[in-house]
């Protein structure tokens, strides 16, 4: 019999559905010092320039598609990491027209319409907890008979390494805002990556 210190979960995170979580919509809150904490973006203009920032790259996803959230939990209960998207295309629905990079990448994300995005806080990383959320996102996906998932991120972004250990490939590739940035897919066919393979 395993004593709680051998028990993995307590040192990778315990996964789960936001939406099982009790009282799920009263901690929505507790994902908001993760996305900051793992944000490039460190300062904004003024609060509404803050909230629509937010808004843009959590808030419309938690808003639309809490089933799809999956959180991990610290020793405590707390959330240390989560994973949001949706199953619809990004480039074919009206809700994310504010995103000026999609039709763009509309050639591409039908073969990968699900799109996440996924942050951790520091104490998470390099635990395989990353990972284990995008096996979470990517099952529910499959379960939903879409055949891929995708991101964008920056295309000298250092997580890009991680993204390639989870199966993901780069699949399209332009400049927005002055940066260039890359679409980074994965086929739902994928099968899990080795554990030993961490964020």
């Amino acid at each position: 019999m395993s004593s709680p210190a051998d028990d993995p979960e307590r040192h990778n995170g315990a996964i789960r559905r936001l939406t099982e979580l009790d009282r799920w919509r009263q901690r929505i809150g507790e994902l908001d010092p993760v996305f900051f904490e793992a944000s490039l973006t460190k300062t904004f203009a003024d609060e509404q320039a803050r909230a629509a920032f937010r808004e843009r790259w959590l808030g419309r996803f938690l808003e639309h598609w809490p089933e799809l959230a999956h959180v991990a939990l610290g020793t405590e209960g707390e959330i240390i990491g989560y994973i949001v998207g949706c199953h619809c295309d990004p480039a074919r629905d009206p809700r994310f027209e504010d995103i000026g990079f999609y039709p763009a990448l509309a050639h591409r994300t039908q073969a990968y319409p699900a799109h996440l995005h996924i942050n951790l806080a520091a104490s998470a990383r390099s635990k395989g907890i990353g990972s284990r959320l995008i096996e979470a996102f990517v099952s529910d996906a499959r379960a939903a008979g879409l055949p891929g998932v995708h991101l964008v991120t920056g295309r000298e972004s250092r997580n890009r390494s991680f993204y390639a250990r989870n199966g993901f490939v780069n699949v399209a590739e332009l400049t927005w805002g002055g940066t260039p940035i890359v679409m980074l897919g994965r086929p739902t066919c994928v099968p899990k990556r080795s554990a030993q393979q961490k964020k």
